[in-house]
């Protein structure tokens, strides 16, 4: 058996099914739902995986939007896709993950079919991984043994100008600082009032101060959330969320107690109570130049430019933090090869159910489902995976 011959295979089959799974695709990014409440899109994507042969249950306990789609082939090894689906408050798909999780079932059936067509061991896995944009799913999933086992993981990520095999990404935690005053008529008796805007305003000027004593590659911001909006009244209650990120893990800690620093001092000065609620965060993805070069390899196979190397990138992801457990490669297919634009906007939003985004989802289903059969084939690849993600690791 060639790989020629198996990346034949996956061809047809991927062509054969694009039109019913971009109908799919269409479908997730009509019905958005945010983190950890993607019951449609769950329950779609469960019904599509069932009926093509895959063993479909909850992956653990007290989630249930996530899912676990298996199809064993005898004993080897076990390689996973994982699917997104969870939407943006108020923007809805504008980051594209009804490509993701669809991509990551077209993998996952063309894979399968190529098993038992060419007598392939092993395991091919789809998991459904609920609120990546807010709430990591994939932590939770992680610390609770759903992935155990597995081998190696692919996961696609739409993008924009050239299709790419991410590198290192930003690790970030965040908090909710949460400033309690005191109300009063702000007319008649202000000076009875202890002013929470005051507070919220002075902590947002702190953390732009601070930056200047932070190192280069960290990135401080915050938005106010919530504040007492009466006009005629001294505000009470402001809410704040901070995020803390950068491409050097060791340095969010610190920054984020520059942020905790700033925020009781900024209550001490304005009289008001705060309460700092901490948010966890994402670790930076570890890339896998293993896993990334057998999806280039594919990638360009089927026609599709690949930018050189392994970029990193400024995002922040939770499969950051699968990817220190387990070799994990993110390949971001493009969706707008002609330039580079924003995600997380109406216009990312609407390219991710155009005929760009259709092109993304068949060529890197492709690869990614040829890329995964040439690692069980050839498990000596996903031991030399093992072996550069300890070695990364032990880099850091």
């Amino acid at each position: 058996m060639l790989q020629d011959e198996v990346r034949k295979f996956v061809g047809d089959a991927v062509d054969g099914d694009i039109d019913a799974m971009w109908a799919v695709s269409k479908d997730i990014h009509a019905h958005p739902q945010v983190g950890f409440e993607e019951t449609y899109a769950s329950a779609l994507c469960r019904e599509v995986l069932a009926k093509e042969g895959f063993a479909v249950e909850d992956a653990c306990e007290n989630l249930p939007t996530a899912f676990r789609a298996s199809w064993n082939n005898g004993e080897g090894p076990r390689i996973a896709f994982f699917a997104e689906y969870d939407a943006l408050p108020e923007l809805g798909h504008a980051c594209g993950h009804n490509l993701i999780a669809t991509s990551a079932m077209l993998a996952g059936i063309a894979a399968k079919r190529a098993m038992a067509q060419f007598g392939v061991a092993g395991s091919i896995e789809v998991f459904g991984t609920p609120a990546e944009e807010d709430g990591g799913g994939k932590i939770i999933m992680l610390e609770r043994g759903a992935f155990d086992g597995l081998d190696a993981v692919y996961l696609m990520h739409p993008t924009s100008a050239m299709t790419r095999i991410g590198g290192e990404c930003t690790s970030f935690k965040g908090a909710y600082v949460t400033y309690v005053g005191k109300p009063a008529h702000a007319e008649s008796h202000p000076e009875e009032g202890v002013n929470a805007f005051d507070a919220a305003s002075l902590f947002h000027q702190a953390l732009g101060v601070s930056r200047q004593q932070l190192p280069d590659d960290v990135h401080v911001c915050d938005v106010i959330l919530d504040i007492s909006n009466d006009i005629g009244r001294i505000p009470a209650r402001a809410k704040l969320e901070v995020e803390v990120s950068s491409t050097n893990g060791s340095h969010v800690e610190p920054a984020m107690d520059v942020v905790r620093r700033a925020a009781r001092g900024i209550a001490m000065a304005t009289g008001c109570e705060v309460e700092i609620e901490e948010l966890g965060g994402y670790l930076g993805r570890i890339p896998n130049s293993v896993l990334g070069d057998a999806a280039r390899g594919e990638l360009e196979a089927f026609g599709e430019p690949v930018m050189e190397g392994m970029p990193g990138d400024k995002g922040g992801e939770d499969l950051g933090d699968v990817s220190r457990v387990m070799p994990a490669c993110n390949i971001f297919g493009t969706i707008l090869p002609e330039r580079k634009i924003s995600g997380h906007t109406p216009e990312f939003r609407e390219l991710a159910i155009s005929e760009n985004g259709r092109h993304c989802l068949l060529v890197t289903s492709k690869a990614m489902a040829c890329a995964a059969l040439n690692l069980l084939r050839n498990p000596e690849l996903l031991a030399q995976a093992r072996e550069e993600l300890a070695e990364r690791l032990a880099g850091e």
